[in-house]
């Protein structure tokens, strides 16, 4: 597949996230996941991670309406959050300080960051998507929060595989399991459970990856 071919299917495919996901939480466009009520814990670990390991610098990728990460205090540390559409309430929030970007993170390349996030944005691109999309994360940031499930038939009802998922960009979500192939990511330094079967917000070393993988 060439550049240009692949750019015009990123374009093309990934239009119905423009919208968000509107009707699934009163105070964010960004989904049930993203609502004040779903991230009680993981505002709380996540304000204990960037302590653990002194963040200063922080990409947001998939950043949304901020509608959890506003809550965060964010003091001192130079954040940049970037969407693949600009949503309304943008101009608001530039106004408080936030850098926000209208940027495509699967196919460009993000400043430099001692953190990278993002949450719930793999669980909807099939795994040629995701895959660069590591690559990349991986030469932008020393540290990658994101979310992952748990594969293995013992903890879950219905087991699932990484290499059976969609092929293109969904508004519905599929899961993936990041430790294991093709992603290859190994354990992560840190687990936070979310409020669904299985599913964990991770944070992985994007530097010093386990060996072997």
């Amino acid at each position: 597949m060439t550049l240009q071919v692949a750019l015009r299917r990123t374009t093309m495919s990934t239009e119905i996230f423009s919208h968000g996901w509107p009707d699934q939480a009163a105070d964010t466009v960004c989904g049930w996941g993203s609502s004040e009520q779903h991230t009680r814990l993981i505002r709380k670990k996540f304000v204990d991670i960037l302590n653990t390991y002194q963040v200063k610098t922080l990409n947001d990728a998939g950043c949304g309406d901020l509608a959890w990460m506003s809550m965060i205090d964010l003091e001192g540390i130079d954040y940049v959050g970037y969407d693949i559409y600009e949503r309304v309430n943008w101009a608001d929030l530039q106004e408080r300080g936030y850098q926000l970007e209208v940027l495509v993170i699967i196919s460009t390349e993000l400043h430099p960051a001692d953190l990278l996030i993002c949450r719930d944005v793999f669980i909807h691109l099939p795994n040629d998507m995701v895959l660069p999309t590591l690559e990349r994360f991986r030469r932008s940031a020393s540290l990658l929060l994101t979310i992952s499930y748990t594969s293995d038939w013992s903890m879950s009802e219905r087991g699932f595989s990484n290499f059976e998922r969609m092929n293109e960009p969904s508004l519905h979500h599929k899961k993936l399991d990041l430790s294991l192939p093709p992603f290859n990511l190994g354990q992560p330094l840190v687990q936070i459970p979310e409020n669904s079967p299985n599913k964990y917000l991770g944070l992985w070393d994007m530097k010093h990856p386990p060996a072997g993988m």
